[in-house]
């Protein structure tokens, strides 16, 4: 279009949107108009009317004060991706969408349409569908990724079709290869592409703006609003638009314009920019009366926001300067940008796939609901690496997939230098959950007759035995109160670190190998339980030297019974000599510490089980004779007791009761860690998995031994 019939561009030393924030208004009376093609890479050109979704998302903040969000489209469609922007930025605006379609809706512009609660379409309008397409040069296996490419595309779009007009999915993708398909605004309402059609004359005035306009919507937001005609009126005509002059009405069409309704909308236009104006100025806690001045000087709503930062500015400088601090009102949100739904999308996505993986749910109820019909649970790794760049403007279709993984693993956030990209993050975040995984379904035993206790850092600690309590004396009357005495065991405990690191490397990407992210953290999940339950065992078995110089079990500890074999008569022996350990302050006081578990080696499993199951004493003829250890103690079998003896069998008290032996902690975290780190060694990403823990026999009152026979 020539260039004498464009709006001329914002006079001198006025600072436009663009200018000050690299956004451009798309709002007029209200409304956003999507006009044009969209495409996030035209906005450097003077006079481009490309549509960028970072353009969307600033007006969807400029319209914030309303309720409802109205768009208006008339696009032949552009970038698949950044259309998907701009349909998840309406789509996420927390506001009810109503679409109007003026003319025209096609290929990507037909999808954000999708975005409206309601869809309202011209007459004479038509929406078009059609087949993803693009292009690459390079090797065949470019090609092959870029056809892969076009293929996940084609299933997010035919997703979003799907999930709006209720057409199953094979039918819409049939349908959207099938060539360019139009749908007139009844046939778009009965397929479920639109909710309603409009009155033609009403939505002529929305579909007769001129380029010279559209470019001022992109250059002059606020100057713009008061050239386009009330809705309920036909157009004025306009110098150098696309339809030839006797289509659009005449010059006196402009004179129909309902006087009343203008009146209305720019009172419905003064009252929030007031209500706009006086909320910010609250918002900054700053004084209302500077909001009135900003009202009478007659500042658009960016311009007072100006005024409003420089004002708190000043207040601010000046209270630090004074030593006190300028309270700021808290409730302000920073709402999830296109990075970051991509991030919880695909998040959602490998998860979903992680389980199906491991035939284990490693997500939560709200998650699971959260990635219905989410469309990253079909990619491959490379392909979601892949999306990763797409979603960072990445342009990878010319890169090798060597290539592309290692710059997905390597593109940092917006953060900067020292931020991490968010393709190697989800990925730890999957191996995470599958490490959680295989140290919770672990059906380990020492927890249930250990203690679990806590330290704060890895010197060692003292551990206080509380002996038994000295009985207390008698005072007589007017008499004096004794201290009693409480013993230390001398006991110290120590925490150690015990860790492994595996690699998510780029071939494992390439390869999909979900094992890598899935399995081998599950199994060291699993490994890292299990390193905690040998610990405990060879302390059972290894029999250490305790803090009195004797070991664990020993005659003089009088926990190391004579050898015999399992039964009735051996167990009552073992439950009598651990009830008479005595307190060693030599008060010659009895304990009457109770067994509460009966640890075998699984070669004796069966037979512990049946004697504590058993109602008549085993071995007896007699079926009136009670058996006098039934349940006295929790039989655990384990087959590290063979290891060591198949034949012996081992007494524990409670625990939480009587110091036995304790597995202790840092900071009482009894999971693995996983630490995540760039790879050096290897290309991809590294992962670290530790668990600071140690195990220590406590005293020797609470446990006992039989060598059995």
């Amino acid at each position: 279009m020539p260039n004498d019939n464009r709006s001329a561009a914002p006079a001198a030393g006025t600072q436009t949107r663009a200018e000050r924030r690299d956004t451009r208004s798309l709002v007029i009376n209200g409304e956003i108009l999507l006009y044009g093609v969209i495409d996030p890479f035209d906005y450097l050109c003077e006079f481009s009317q490309g549509i960028r979704a970072l353009d969307v998302m600033a007006s969807l903040v400029e319209l914030s004060s309303q309720p409802r969000i109205s768009v208006r489209i008339n696009s032949p469609g552009g970038a698949v991706m950044e259309g998907l922007a701009i349909y998840n930025a309406l789509v996420a605006c927390g506001k009810p969408v109503d679409v109007h379609i003026d003319a025209m809706a096609a290929s990507i512009a037909s999808v954000i349409a999708m975005a409206g609660e309601t869809i309202t379409m011209a007459e004479n309008a038509s929406i078009m569908i059609h087949d993803v397409a693009g292009g690459a040069w390079g090797s065949s296996e470019d090609l092959r990724d870029m056809a892969d490419e076009i293929d996940r595309q084609r299933g997010i779009v035919a997703d979003i079709y799907s999930r709006r007009t209720g057409i199953p999915a094979d039918e819409m993708n049939a349908l959207m290869m099938a060539g360019d398909t139009y749908f007139s605004a009844q046939e778009a309402v009965e397929k479920g592409f639109a909710t309603a059609v409009a009155e033609p004359m009403r939505t002529a005035a929305c579909a007769l703006l001129t380029s010279a306009q559209l470019v001022s919507v992109n250059a002059r937001p606020t100057t713009i609003r008061a050239d386009r005609p009330d809705q309920a009126a036909p157009a004025a005509s306009h110098q150098g638009a696309d339809m030839p002059q006797d289509n659009r009405g005449g010059s006196n069409a402009a004179e129909t314009v309902n006087a009343d309704a203008i009146r209305q909308e720019a009172t419905q236009a003064e009252r929030a920019r007031v209500q706009s104006i006086t909320a910010n100025v609250r918002a900054a806690r700053l004084d209302l009366a500077f909001a009135d001045e900003l009202v009478r000087e007659g500042l658009t709503v960016d311009q007072a926001n100006t005024r409003i930062i420089n004002r708190f500015s000043e207040q601010q400088e000046q209270a630090e300067g004074n030593g006190t601090t300028v309270n700021v009102d808290s409730r302000i949100h920073v709402g999830a940008d296109a990075s970051d739904r991509w991030a919880e999308g695909a998040r959602l996505g490998l998860l979903t796939r992680a389980s199906q993986s491991l035939g284990a749910s490693l997500m939560t109820d709200e998650e699971r609901t959260a990635a219905r019909n989410n469309e990253f649970v079909g990619l491959t790794l490379s392909e979601l690496a892949r999306s990763y760049l797409s979603s960072r403007n990445i342009r990878s279709g010319t890169m090798n997939r060597m290539d592309m993984v290692g710059r997905a693993f390597t593109t940092r956030n917006a953060a900067g230098l020292h931020s991490t990209s968010d393709f190697p993050s989800i990925l730890a975040n999957t191996a995470y959950r599958a490490l959680q995984n295989g140290y919770a379904e672990v059906d380990e035993t020492f927890d249930r007759f250990t203690a679990r206790g806590t330290a704060s850092d890895f010197r060692p600690i003292s551990r206080i035995d509380l002996n038994l309590f000295p009985g207390l004396d008698k005072v007589e009357e007017g008499g004096e109160y004794k201290y009693g005495t409480i013993g230390d065991s001398g006991v110290t405990v120590q925490i150690a670190t015990y860790g492994k690191i595996f690699a998510i490397t780029r071939q494992a990407i390439i390869n999909d190998d979900l094992g890598m992210i899935t399995r081998i953290p599950q199994r060291m999940g699993r490994a890292a339980k299990r390193t905690i339950g040998n610990l405990v065992f060879a302390i059972i078995n290894g029999n250490p030297t305790m803090q009195d110089g004797t070991a664990l079990f020993h005659a003089n500890h009088g926990n190391l019974l004579t050898g015999a074999a399992l039964s009735a008569d051996s167990l009552d022996t073992a439950r009598a000599a651990m009830a008479k350990q005595k307190d060693p302050d030599n008060i010659a006081a009895a304990l009457n510490i109770s067994p509460r578990f009966l640890l075998v080696p699984v070669a004796l499993g069966g037979k512990a089980r049946q004697i504590m199951a058993s109602q008549t004493e085993p071995g007896q003829n007699n079926a009136a004779l009670a058996n006098r250890v039934a349940g006295m103690a929790e039989v655990i079998a384990d087959a590290r007791l063979d290891a060591s003896s198949a034949t012996a069998w081992y007494l524990a008290a409670d625990a939480n009761s009587t110091d036995t032996i304790e597995v202790t902690y840092l900071d009482g975290n009894d999971t693995p860690f996983m630490d995540q780190k760039d790879g050096w060694s290897v290309d991809g990403t590294e992962f670290k998995v530790r668990l600071d823990a140690g195990v220590k026999a406590l005293h020797w009152r609470g446990l006992s031994k039989n060598p059995g026979a």
